[in-house]
């Protein structure tokens, strides 16, 4: 038996997929270095113009983020391009083995881990854009770049929460030395460099909350002077003890998908949806049954599901070709009929309205 689906039973015993509580991932430029930064060497020596980004699930309330995982045929990835930084002095693979007193020291401020919430030892990780408590001074004289791509500066708020107990990361089918690619990189000639696992995860016991009703997770910090990518799959726990995964690619059946969980973001296009034929005669008789039947097309061959409804409330879904519906019309009156396709990366479309006349 696969180890994540192991994790999954340990955690919460059963799976839901109707409730939809995830509502972004959001990457977050934490930081570009200069040159300035480049002449402190200690811990090793940090490229000019190398960005640390900040990976946050967004959650609706009460939510909590259970496990970032890989399994066969959804994979997580994680890769630059060139390498990830990491002070060799300070530096760790998980935010809790990165102590809060040395965060002012060298480089260590910009370390690459992953996390489930935590900054560092003793410190949530939050947007700057949330912060209100002043940011650390460093010891060096460094991480002072103003950069206006980055937002707000290092030397104004640091993304860090003073707060106990962090949750902490437990590792599934993933050994820490596989996680060797965020750890002690100073190898400025590597030309690409990545992480992957079908079998594998990090997750927190109980899941993890973010500090306010915003219920936003830290979960990763990357530096790299390349261009970051990665693909997530995250399994969220809901307010009613049940589950939901979403997936990067590739998803089957009634499994959900995101386009955030891609970076960088891909193109969706829209599908599409219309009658297969013109209705000629809009007056059916009560209790006579009526047959509907969709066209449908989706340029990335991504069509998840459509929806009939009539009068505006949902009363069947149709998985696969062909979209054919069934209805019995039980009242008198005018009846409005149409369909809504959805794909798996959430967009979806509705089809033209008709109106019948039941006698």
């Amino acid at each position: 038996m696969r180890i994540i689906i192991l994790l999954i039973l340990i955690l919460v015993g059963k799976c839901s997929f109707a409730q939809n509580g995830l509502e972004a991932i959001i990457v977050e430029k934490y930081y570009i270095s200069d040159e300035a930064d480049a002449k402190i060497t200690e811990g090793g020596y940090l490229k000019p113009g190398s960005v640390t980004y900040r990976i946050y699930v967004d959650m609706k309330p009460k939510y909590s983020l259970q496990a970032v995982y890989g399994i066969s045929g959804h994979p997580l990835k994680i890769a630059t391009t060139t390498y990830f930084f990491n002070n060799t002095i300070n530096g760790g693979v998980v935010s809790n083995n990165v102590s809060r007193f040395r965060l002012e020291e060298h480089t260590t401020m910009l370390d690459s881990w992953i996390s489930m919430g935590a900054g560092s030892d003793a410190d949530y990780g939050i947007l700057k854009t949330e912060d209100s408590y002043n940011s650390f001074t460093n010891k060096n004289g460094i991480l002072k770049n103003n950069n206006p791509d980055a937002g707000i500066p290092l030397t104004k708020y640091d993304g860090l929460m003073a707060g106990s107990p962090q949750r902490v990361v437990s590792f599934y089918g993933i050994d820490k030395a596989d996680l060797e690619i965020i750890n002690i990189k100073t190898d400025t000639s590597a030309k690409g460099q990545a992480f992957m696992t079908e079998n594998g995860s990090w997750a927190s016991f109980g899941g993890a909350y973010g500090t306010d009703t915003n219920n936003r997770v830290l979960i990763a910090q990357l530096t790299t002077d390349g261009q970051l990518s990665f693909e997530l799959n995250l399994q969220l726990g809901t307010p009613f003890g049940s589950t939901e995964n979403y997936y990067a690619q590739n998803p089957q059946g009634s499994e959900l998908q995101m386009v955030d969980l891609t970076y960088p973001a891909v193109k969706n296009n829209i599908p599409e949806i219309k009658w297969a034929t013109v209705v000629k005669n809009n007056k059916i008789k009560k209790y006579d049954k009526q047959k509907f039947e969709f066209k449908v097309s989706d340029k990335d061959n991504n069509i998840r599901k459509v929806d009939l409804y009539v009068n505006d409330v949902k009363l069947s879904e149709v998985f696969a070709a062909p979209f054919v519906f069934n209805w019995n019309p039980q009242l008198e009156g005018i009846a409005k009929v149409y369909a809504v396709i959805h794909d798996y990366v959430g967009a979806k479309s509705k089809s033209e309205e008709v109106n019948f006349i039941v006698q």
